[in-house]
């Protein structure tokens, strides 16, 4: 090669250099920061969204949307492993009076084989009605809900100053711990999420919807007698395919009735193999992130957040790393942690001192798994001792229930005082735990205070929560929607007194 070849070689590349910088900076500026959150951005802000080149061929993949209430407002969310990646499409709603399409917001793009997705948001305005997916901008093959239509507050749209019904759910998904079919759950004959799911939008027919955690409990999927692909395989159980096979599919009658609160389980913590943090924070956080990355309390995205259904607030508490060797045995150590975390859910509580609160926490404050004639074991005597810590030393007053999963039963504990009731749901498609005797309950002490009412249910259902006359009703559901055990309604006075009949 000559010396004059060689230099002119070298002022291209020089040359290519230069052009090839500027592209690259402008696709730098163009990217989403991967150590920020999607949903903390204001929904003004632009945010550029891939728009690939529509393939020749048919539409493939599938696509879910669902409505989720946040911190911000109503977010419509959608998750696709529709091809080519990158694409979000347009929802049409009405908003004073005009009919207009909206773009969704591109948040992040597939990860491998564990998240073949497309995830895309969209704020929708108070107010804003009949939001349905214009199916003609998205490549997906099959759309969930199959109707398009996304649900919004129904109560906003009546002007009502509150939802009149809440459906409450909590671990759902079907077990599958081990590879001996003898020891786990008949997915296929014996899981009654989906018939659960059906039921409750039909004849409950909630605004609202409360998911107090634990969404996937297949830990060996290829061991489920109900396995298909992309959640059959070792590995696999944290995985998108495991998560539309235990959460997306089964709830898909709720998640086109109504909007969604999600609340973290301890199935949705950051440890490596076991958990499924990334999963949470992809799909179902109050904020969604990009990048797999995975935080504990008390990590920013973990702080105690406020959600606005109208007056009537929900406070959103992350217990899914608390306790995490014994639920039953004071941890002193842990205290001061929660007790920070509690002087957070009064603060929230602060906000609106005559509004109802509700607090949402995976992991129950009061909740008793047994009883005797003599005594009760009952959780979370950490948590409790907590609160006790608080400069208030309880639960701020105008929080007015306590909803909780975990222990896979539905149990109502009321206490006739100050403090809420706690309401455990635990009891939507999981392997059940035995009910205690709720005759030997009532009257025992729990954290420093007598139970005046429990009532106890070992059969999968839900919980529903209606508004009569300014008032919370409270009855508890089979996966038939039919109602088991008494109606009780909750007082509105200082001290939260439950009637039942």
């Amino acid at each position: 090669m000559s010396r004059r070849f060689a230099l002119v070689l070298v002022v291209i590349g020089l040359l290519a250099g230069a052009l090839t910088v500027p592209v690259l900076l402008d696709q730098a500026r163009d990217t989403p920061s991967m150590s920020k959150a999607a949903d903390a951005r204001p929904a003004m802000w632009p945010h550029p969204t891939p728009s690939p080149t529509r393939p020749s061929g048919g539409k493939v993949g599938e696509a879910w949307g669902w409505t989720q209430l946040t911190p911000r407002g109503t977010v419509i969310r959608w998750a696709s492993t529709e091809q080519p990646a990158g694409n979000c499409p347009t929802i049409n709603y009405t908003y004073q009076g005009t009919r207009t399409g909206h773009p969704m917001v591109f948040v992040s793009g597939p990860f491998g084989t564990q998240f073949p997705t497309t995830v895309c948001r969209l704020p929708v305005p108070t107010g804003a009605t009949n939001a349905v997916i214009q199916l003609t901008t998205t490549n997906a093959r099959t759309v969930h809900p199959t109707n398009l239509q996304l649900p919004l507050p129904r109560w906003e749209a009546a002007g009502r100053p509150r939802p009149n019904s809440i459906v409450t759910i909590g671990d759902a998904g079907c077990e599958v711990r081990s590879t001996n079919p003898a020891l786990d759950q008949n997915c296929a004959q014996n899981w009654p999420f989906q018939p659960l799911s059906i039921n409750a939008a039909a004849m409950s027919r909630p605004e609202l919807v409360v998911e107090a955690g634990d969404y996937v409990y297949r830990e060996q999927p290829q061991a489920a007698n109900d396995a298909t692909l992309g959640c059959d395989m070792q590995g696999q159980a944290a995985d998108w395919g495991c998560l539309v096979k235990d959460f997306f599919h089964p709830a898909e009658a709720l998640l086109g009735q109504a909007p969604f609160i999600f609340a973290r389980g301890n199935h949705e913590v950051c440890t490596p193999g076991t958990g499924r943090g990334a999963e949470w924070f992809r799909y179902l956080h109050t904020v969604l992130f990009s990048n797999n990355q995975c935080f504990t309390y008390p990590d920013t995205p973990t702080q105690p957040v406020q959600i606005n259904a109208g007056t009537l607030h929900f406070i959103l508490m992350d217990t899914s790393s608390a306790t995490p060797g014994d639920d039953f045995t004071l941890v002193p150590s842990e205290v001061p942690l929660w007790r920070r975390a509690f002087t957070q859910v009064n603060a929230l509580a602060a906000n609106n001192p005559s509004q109802d609160y509700f607090l949402i926490t995976h992991k129950p404050l009061w909740m008793v798994q047994a009883a005797s004639s003599t005594a009760v074991t009952w959780t979370n005597p950490t948590l409790a001792k907590s609160i006790s810590q608080t400069t208030l030393g309880v639960l701020a007053p105008n929080i007015r229930l306590v909803l909780s999963g975990h222990e896979h039963l539905y149990q109502m504990l009321g206490f006739n005082s100050t403090r809420p009731p706690q309401l455990t749901v635990g009891s939507s498609g999981s392997e059940l735990n035995t009910a205690p005797d709720d005759s030997k309950v009532v009257g025992k002490v729990v954290d420093n205070q007598p139970v005046t009412q429990s009532i106890s249910q070992d059969v999968h259902g839900y919980l529903l929560l209606r508004d009569i006359a300014g008032q919370w009703q409270l009855t508890f559901h089979d996966t038939t929607g039919s109602k088991l055990g008494p109606a009780c309604l909750l007082g509105n006075g200082a001290t939260k007194t439950l009637t039942c009949v």
